[in-house]
Protein backbone atom coordinates (compact mmCIF):
# COMPACT_ATOMS: atom_id res chain seq x y z
CA UNK A 1 0.00 0.00 0.00
CA UNK A 2 1.37 3.49 -0.85
CA UNK A 3 2.01 6.69 1.36
CA UNK A 4 -0.50 8.89 0.17
CA UNK A 5 -3.44 5.85 0.24
CA UNK A 6 -2.38 5.51 3.74
CA UNK A 7 -2.26 8.82 4.74
CA UNK A 8 -6.08 9.07 2.84
CA UNK A 9 -7.40 6.20 5.24
CA UNK A 10 -5.87 7.82 8.32
CA UNK A 11 -7.45 11.13 7.77
CA UNK A 12 -10.44 9.89 6.85
CA UNK A 13 -10.41 8.04 10.17
CA UNK A 14 -9.59 10.95 12.18
CA UNK A 15 -11.84 12.66 10.26
CA UNK A 16 -14.50 10.50 11.58
CA UNK A 17 -13.55 11.09 15.48
CA UNK A 18 -13.67 14.91 15.10
CA UNK A 19 -17.08 15.07 13.65
CA UNK A 20 -17.97 13.34 17.17
CA UNK A 21 -16.50 15.73 18.88
CA UNK A 22 -17.72 18.59 16.97
CA UNK A 23 -15.23 19.65 14.84
CA UNK A 24 -15.37 19.92 11.69
CA UNK A 25 -13.86 17.79 8.84
CA UNK A 26 -11.14 20.07 8.00
CA UNK A 27 -10.08 20.96 11.13
CA UNK A 28 -9.52 17.14 11.73
CA UNK A 29 -7.43 16.63 8.08
CA UNK A 30 -5.42 19.84 9.44
CA UNK A 31 -4.31 17.86 12.79
CA UNK A 32 -4.22 14.57 10.81
CA UNK A 33 -1.55 16.91 8.57
CA UNK A 34 0.58 17.39 11.41
CA UNK A 35 0.35 14.51 12.83
CA UNK A 36 1.62 12.81 9.76
CA UNK A 37 4.65 15.51 9.94
CA UNK A 38 7.70 14.72 12.18
CA UNK A 39 8.41 18.06 13.43
CA UNK A 40 6.57 21.51 14.37
CA UNK A 41 4.94 23.27 10.69
CA UNK A 42 4.47 26.42 10.04
CA UNK A 43 0.42 27.64 8.60
CA UNK A 44 1.78 27.81 5.16
CA UNK A 45 2.83 24.36 5.34
CA UNK A 46 -0.65 23.08 6.27
CA UNK A 47 -2.28 24.50 3.69
CA UNK A 48 0.25 22.89 1.43
CA UNK A 49 0.29 19.47 2.87
CA UNK A 50 -4.25 19.98 2.97
CA UNK A 51 -4.70 21.90 -0.20
CA UNK A 52 -6.80 23.85 2.39
CA UNK A 53 -7.35 27.80 1.59
CA UNK A 54 -5.30 30.47 4.45
CA UNK A 55 -8.45 31.22 6.24
CA UNK A 56 -9.87 27.60 6.26
CA UNK A 57 -6.65 26.31 7.86
CA UNK A 58 -6.84 29.49 10.19
CA UNK A 59 -9.85 28.51 11.57
CA UNK A 60 -9.34 25.45 11.87
CA UNK A 61 -6.10 26.28 13.71
CA UNK A 62 -8.49 28.09 15.92
CA UNK A 63 -10.75 25.36 16.94
CA UNK A 64 -8.30 22.92 17.63
CA UNK A 65 -6.35 25.03 19.60
CA UNK A 66 -9.89 25.91 21.51
CA UNK A 67 -9.89 21.93 21.62
CA UNK A 68 -6.70 21.55 23.15
CA UNK A 69 -5.39 19.26 20.44
CA UNK A 70 -2.46 21.52 19.03
CA UNK A 71 0.74 22.96 20.58
CA UNK A 72 1.97 26.35 19.40
CA UNK A 73 5.74 27.43 19.47
CA UNK A 74 7.25 30.25 18.12
CA UNK A 75 10.76 30.01 16.39
CA UNK A 76 12.21 32.69 14.26
CA UNK A 77 9.09 35.30 15.17
CA UNK A 78 7.35 32.40 13.27
CA UNK A 79 4.24 30.39 14.95
CA UNK A 80 4.86 26.34 14.64
CA UNK A 81 1.95 24.15 15.54
CA UNK A 82 2.40 20.30 16.36
CA UNK A 83 0.28 18.13 17.36
CA UNK A 84 -1.05 17.50 21.31
CA UNK A 85 -1.06 14.35 20.94
CA UNK A 86 -2.80 13.69 24.91
CA UNK A 87 -6.30 12.62 23.67
CA UNK A 88 -7.91 12.03 26.68
CA UNK A 89 -6.63 15.75 27.31
CA UNK A 90 -8.67 17.37 24.42
CA UNK A 91 -11.56 15.24 25.43
CA UNK A 92 -11.56 15.98 29.18
CA UNK A 93 -11.89 19.61 28.11
CA UNK A 94 -14.33 18.94 25.47
CA UNK A 95 -16.72 17.33 27.87
CA UNK A 96 -15.81 20.46 30.30
CA UNK A 97 -16.75 23.16 27.45
CA UNK A 98 -20.12 21.08 26.71
CA UNK A 99 -20.80 21.31 30.20
CA UNK A 100 -20.12 25.09 30.57
CA UNK A 101 -21.36 25.89 27.12
CA UNK A 102 -24.53 23.83 26.58
CA UNK A 103 -25.76 21.61 29.80
CA UNK A 104 -25.40 24.96 32.43
CA UNK A 105 -27.03 27.15 30.12
CA UNK A 106 -30.15 25.17 29.36
CA UNK A 107 -30.73 24.41 33.00
CA UNK A 108 -30.55 28.47 33.35
CA UNK A 109 -32.64 29.17 30.85
CA UNK A 110 -35.53 26.01 31.49
CA UNK A 111 -34.92 27.51 35.20
CA UNK A 112 -36.25 30.70 34.06
CA UNK A 113 -38.91 29.88 31.71
CA UNK A 114 -40.37 27.05 34.33
CA UNK A 115 -41.08 30.05 36.83
CA UNK A 116 -42.85 31.83 34.23
CA UNK A 117 -45.19 29.02 32.92
CA UNK A 118 -48.54 28.39 33.46
CA UNK A 119 -49.50 25.43 32.25
CA UNK A 120 -48.98 22.58 35.31
CA UNK A 121 -47.99 19.60 33.08
CA UNK A 122 -45.33 22.04 30.59
CA UNK A 123 -44.04 23.32 34.10
CA UNK A 124 -43.63 19.57 35.41
CA UNK A 125 -41.86 18.55 32.28
CA UNK A 126 -39.57 21.44 32.51
CA UNK A 127 -38.41 20.34 35.68
CA UNK A 128 -38.07 16.49 34.85
CA UNK A 129 -35.83 18.09 31.91
CA UNK A 130 -33.83 20.43 34.43
CA UNK A 131 -32.99 17.42 37.01
CA UNK A 132 -32.06 15.24 33.68
CA UNK A 133 -29.99 18.01 32.72
CA UNK A 134 -28.49 18.43 36.35
CA UNK A 135 -27.83 14.22 36.44
CA UNK A 136 -26.20 14.80 33.24
CA UNK A 137 -23.89 17.96 34.53
CA UNK A 138 -22.78 15.99 37.26
CA UNK A 139 -21.80 12.75 35.07
CA UNK A 140 -19.75 15.26 32.75
CA UNK A 141 -18.07 16.65 35.96
CA UNK A 142 -17.20 13.34 37.09
CA UNK A 143 -15.84 11.80 33.57
CA UNK A 144 -13.95 15.22 33.36
CA UNK A 145 -12.22 15.06 36.88
CA UNK A 146 -11.77 11.04 36.13
CA UNK A 147 -9.79 12.03 32.93
CA UNK A 148 -7.89 14.82 34.99
CA UNK A 149 -6.86 12.39 37.53
CA UNK A 150 -6.26 9.84 34.90
CA UNK A 151 -3.56 12.49 33.01
CA UNK A 152 -1.77 13.45 36.10
CA UNK A 153 -1.16 10.04 36.92
CA UNK A 154 2.87 10.13 37.19
CA UNK A 155 3.07 6.79 35.05
CA UNK A 156 2.32 9.01 31.45
CA UNK A 157 3.17 5.84 29.67
CA UNK A 158 0.57 3.46 30.92
CA UNK A 159 0.55 0.92 28.40
CA UNK A 160 -1.32 -1.76 30.21
CA UNK A 161 -3.73 -0.22 33.63
CA UNK A 162 -3.77 -1.31 36.37
CA UNK A 163 -7.33 -1.51 37.31
CA UNK A 164 -7.21 -1.03 40.70
CA UNK A 165 -5.40 2.14 40.06
CA UNK A 166 -8.25 3.33 37.62
CA UNK A 167 -10.92 2.88 40.55
CA UNK A 168 -8.51 4.64 42.65
CA UNK A 169 -8.54 7.72 40.96
CA UNK A 170 -12.35 7.96 40.11
CA UNK A 171 -13.17 7.31 44.11
CA UNK A 172 -10.65 9.89 44.47
CA UNK A 173 -12.16 11.98 41.50
CA UNK A 174 -15.77 11.75 43.14
CA UNK A 175 -14.52 12.39 46.48
CA UNK A 176 -13.39 15.70 45.76
CA UNK A 177 -16.77 16.64 43.80
CA UNK A 178 -18.85 15.83 46.25
CA UNK A 179 -16.95 17.72 48.70
CA UNK A 180 -16.99 20.55 46.73
CA UNK A 181 -20.81 19.99 47.14
CA UNK A 182 -21.35 19.97 43.00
Amino acid sequence: MNKEVIKQEVLDSLARIGKRWDLEESAIRVWGCMLLKSCPIKQREIEEGTGYSSGLVRISLQNLRKANLIKLTNVGGETHYSVNTSLTDGFGKFMKRFLDEIIKPMIELLSKKAMKMENAKVKENFHVLINELNKLSLAVLILFRIIEEINSMHNHSMISVDMRVVEDAIEEAIEKILAEEY
